[in-house]
C-alpha cells in the first residue's frame, strides 16, 4: 500500500531561513516519530484500508494519504520527516501529484528512496 503525503508553518516556525537541516522543531518531532511502533501503526493503517475496501466492494488497491498542515515548498515541514519515516521502513511515501492520477499512472512513476 503506497502512502502519500498531502498538505504552512506561517508564524510559528522559529527558523529564519527555514533550513530543514537546522530546524529546532524538526529534531524533537523526528525523535517522537521514532518512538512509534511503526510496524504496528502501518499494519493498523493497512487493515483499516483493506476493511474499508472490502465493506464498500472496492477492488482497487487502497492508497493511504497523510494530510499535514505545511505546504510542499516549506523545507521545515513535518511532511519530509513523515516521508523519511515511511521510506526508511521500505514504504513508498511521496508528494501527492495534482491532478490526482489513477492508480495505474501512480504505479508507473519512478520513485527513489
Amino acid at each position: 500500500m503506497p502512502v502519500i503525503v498531502q498538505g504552512n508553518c506561517e508564524g510559528c516556525c522559529p527558523c529564519i531561513e527555514r533550513d530543514a537541516n537546522n530546524c529546532p522543531l524538526r529534531a524533537p518531532y523526528e525523535f517522537e516519530l521514532g518512538l512509534i511502533d511503526f510496524d504496528k501503526m502501518y499494519k493498523g493503517m493497512e487493515q483499516f484500508c483493506n476493511d474499508y475496501c472490502k465493506e464498500n466492494k472496492i477492488e482497487e488497491e487502497p492508497i493511504a494519504v497523510l494530510m499535514v498542515y505545511e505546504t510542499p515548498d516549506n523545507n521545515c515541514s513535518e511532511r519530509s520527516s513523515l516521508q523519511k519515516l515511511f521510506n526508511s521502513h521500505g514504504i513508498e511515501c511521496k508528494e501527492l501529484d495534482y491532478p490526482i492520477n489513477k492508480l495505474d499512472e501512480i504505479k508507473k512513476e519512478s520513485f527513489d528512496f
